[in-house]
């Protein structure tokens, strides 16, 4: 019996710095500003210009594409405007929405 209680009091001290962890997380997870996406169905030119890898060229053939192809159906259709890949794509993640 004085076995069992010991692994039992020995577990809890384990257990002890993980609740710790978890509760240091949630508060630096409410201090994090919430970062606004930028929706690429619905944002002019000007506004998609202000991601990251992408410039006024870039912008302009995304609206065109989508003026021409209608709404985007998944972030993934953006490869099909030129001069935008994966690489660019991973770069836009989470920063852009449909």
């Amino acid at each position: 019996m004085k076995l069992i209680k010991n692994i039992f009091i020995v577990g809890l001290l384990l257990l002890l710095p993980i609740a710790t962890a978890n509760a240091q997380l949630s508060e630096v997870a409410k201090q994090m500003p919430h970062v606004e996406t930028i929706s690429i169905n619905n944002a002019n030119a000007q506004t998609l210009a202000k991601l990251p890898g992408i410039g006024k060229m870039k912008a302009q053939a995304i609206v065109d594409y989508r003026e021409k192809n209608g709404e985007f159906k998944d972030i993934k259709d953006l490869s099909q405007v030129k001069g935008i890949g994966k690489k660019l794509l991973t770069k836009l993640e989470g920063k852009i929405s449909l």
